[in-house]
């Protein structure tokens, strides 16, 4: 794309995924139900392939460890965008972010690939500081905004100096990790202790493969990713909350923020259900980051939420969209079409006026909810719950029903009639997506979440 707005024509955005997160389907298939033309570089076999608004595929390699796939990214977003003319380019992980903002800026990338990124992404000035929790810390610590306490070191005893001063707990958080990976709430020196050693690949089998992972990424250009300090933060009580925004040039154009009612695994795994909230120290803390890093594109934060003060300290940020991002059009913050204005001037969205039971906040994340509790079902059936449910998403919908099926094969039947019974609505389901539904059960395992 040779500006930043598309005079003709739809948009057309290429989604990038690395790691297979639940959720990442709803934020395509919100663009693309808008009039968006997607696309998506994926290995086989993701939630966000499956939707039947991404018109384009193209592949990356099986994954056998995300790390081994790092060297082939480069060369196959480079083929994509070379075939697939996008207009912007999103990542849907934390690794997907962070792997194109290297790209962003190594020495051989070229020069229509670079434009397209900056375009996606904002200035490179800011690229580090979004994708380390260090370079964050510091950031907002220059601006003078509330955090936890920080202390980055590599050395041991330094950081268990600085909790004992700050008293237990803490929470120790390694780099480039995802999802409540490489997060450890540590509630005394011992449990500090082992949490650092975990992060430093204390057995010799960690310390070979850490050596192997490390030669990869410095092969795929990600020397500046490796070997990274940990973070160490002292414990901020409170509630959980979220806030995720359209920027562009460094201006955040829409945004919206949730309270995170529930989440899986305990205690910092990802919100299940949330809450809407109208925050303004939420507000203003991600308009004052987004512009000292001059970001464009989605960029979400993380927060502590204190209910009794309204007080939200800074804790994370993802340098991409989450799973929350697509609801803001039920509460008045429609994400999707800021962007979509923002890439074709002829876009005019259509009015769209919620249910009445959207004047609750409370939201159902499907299926990370029945993943976190398959039974106590009568909670669905909420009068003040909405459900986000892809209903009209085949593919979809058979892929996490035999996620669902697989995690919990004892509950699976009164998981899909309590569904039903809630929401008043039976999945749409194809043929083939229906033989896959009925073919047999696999085991289950967690995809990666981090390299």
């Amino acid at each position: 794309m040779g500006s930043a707005t598309r005079r003709t024509g739809r948009a057309r955005i290429l989604f990038v995924a690395l790691t297979n997160d639940v959720g990442s389907d709803r934020l395509p298939a919100a663009l693309g139900a808008l009039g968006a033309d997607c696309a998506v570089l994926c290995p086989p076999g993701f939630y966000c392939a499956e939707t039947r608004f991404m018109g384009r595929r193209f592949p990356l390699p099986a994954q056998r460890g995300l790390w081994l796939a790092l060297p082939f990214i480069r060369n196959r977003l480079e083929a994509a965008t070379r075939d697939w003319d996008a207009d912007l380019v999103i990542p849907l992980d934390d690794m997907a972010a962070l792997s194109l903002r290297v790209i962003a800026t190594a020495a051989t990338v070229t020069a229509p690939l670079r434009a397209l990124l900056e375009i996606s992404l904002g200035s490179p000035r800011g690229y580090t500081t979004a994708c380390t929790r260090a370079g964050l810390m510091r950031l907002a610590s220059e601006l003078g905004l509330r955090t936890p306490r920080v202390c980055i070191s590599a050395e041991p005893d330094a950081m268990l100096q600085r909790a004992q001063d700050w008293g237990y707990p803490v929470v120790l958080k390694a780099e480039h990790t995802c999802g409540g990976h490489g997060v450890t709430i540590a509630r005394n020196p011992d449990e500090l202790r082992r949490a650092m050693a975990a992060v430093r690949g204390a057995t010799s089998w960690r310390r070979l493969r850490g050596a192997l992972r490390r030669k990869m990424w410095d092969v795929a250009g990600f020397s500046t990713a490796i070997d990274a300090p940990p973070v160490l933060q002292s414990y901020v009580a409170g509630v959980p909350a979220m806030r995720t925004v359209f920027a562009w040039q460094g201006e955040v154009l829409e945004g919206v923020s949730f309270l995170a009612e529930k989440n899986h695994p305990t205690p910092t795994g990802p919100s299940t259900m949330v809450r809407h909230v109208e925050n303004a120290e939420m507000a203003e803390t991600s308009r004052q980051l987004v512009a000292a890093m001059g970001c464009s594109g989605f960029i979400s934060f993380d927060f502590m939420f204190d209910p009794a003060t309204r007080q939200a300290s800074l804790i994370e940020l993802n340098a991409r969209p989450i799973g929350t991002t697509h609801l803001g059009r039920l509460f008045g913050h429609d994400l999707c079409a800021r962007l979509l204005s923002c890439l074709d001037s002829g876009f005019r969205p259509v009015p769209w006026r919620p249910a009445p039971i959207l004047a609750s906040p409370l939201v159902a994340l499907f299926p990370k909810e029945i993943e976190r509790s398959p039974r106590d079902l009568g909670r669905l059936e909420a009068r003040c719950l909405y459900h986000d449910v892809p209903y009209d998403e085949p593919r979809v919908m058979a892929a996490y029903l035999r996620r669902l099926q697989a995690i919990h094969p004892q509950d699976f039947g009164p998981i899909f009639d309590a569904y039903g019974a809630a929401t008043g609505r039976r999945p749409a389901l194809d043929a083939p997506a229906l033989d896959w539904l009925r073919g047999p059960s696999q085991p289950y395992a967690e995809g990666r979440r981090h390299a």
